[in-house]
């Protein structure tokens, strides 16, 4: 997507959906997005990898849901569990959530703002991101949805 700024100058833009994990500003493509919904009774998977933290059932579907802070190896104390939502992707023909504190909304990004993520952030192993993105006042880490969905052994 092209969009124009008020010098007239063409940039190459992405949208960006924006939530939090911890002190973390995360963000996925918009387009990797299927939704976004309220914290609900989740289910626990026995024998399951610890960061999954179970599954849902969204409108007949069962969706497993990742905790992100379980993935990222960092603190649950930051948010009671109500106020944290999750965020609904595709991984192949099944839908996956991940568990996030809080959401943002939707940001149009320059992809020429957009950098080669460090080879870890916080602590947390770099190959999670695809790029870091600066906004005006912080940095949000874009994540490697391929990554985070893949099986830790």
């Amino acid at each position: 997507m092209k969009l124009t700024n008020s010098a007239g100058d063409w940039s190459a833009t992405t949208e960006l959906a924006i939530f939090h994990v911890g002190d973390i500003t995360c963000a996925l493509q918009s387009i990797e997005v299927q939704e976004i919904i309220k914290n609900q009774e989740i289910t626990v998977v026995h024998h399951a990898p610890d960061y999954v933290k179970g599954v849902i059932n969204l409108r007949g579907q069962i969706v497993t849901i990742i905790s992100m802070h379980k993935k990222f190896n960092i603190d649950t104390v930051t948010v009671g569990t109500k106020e944290m939502q999750i965020v609904v992707v595709k991984k192949a023909e099944e839908s996956v959530g991940l568990l996030v504190d809080s959401v943002d909304d939707i940001l149009i990004a320059r992809t020429d703002a957009i950098e080669t993520p460090p080879s870890n952030l916080q602590g947390i192993k770099g190959t999670y991101f695809t790029g870091i993105y600066k906004k005006e006042d912080e940095l949000v880490a874009i994540l490697n949805i391929e990554e985070i969905l893949a099986i830790d052994n």
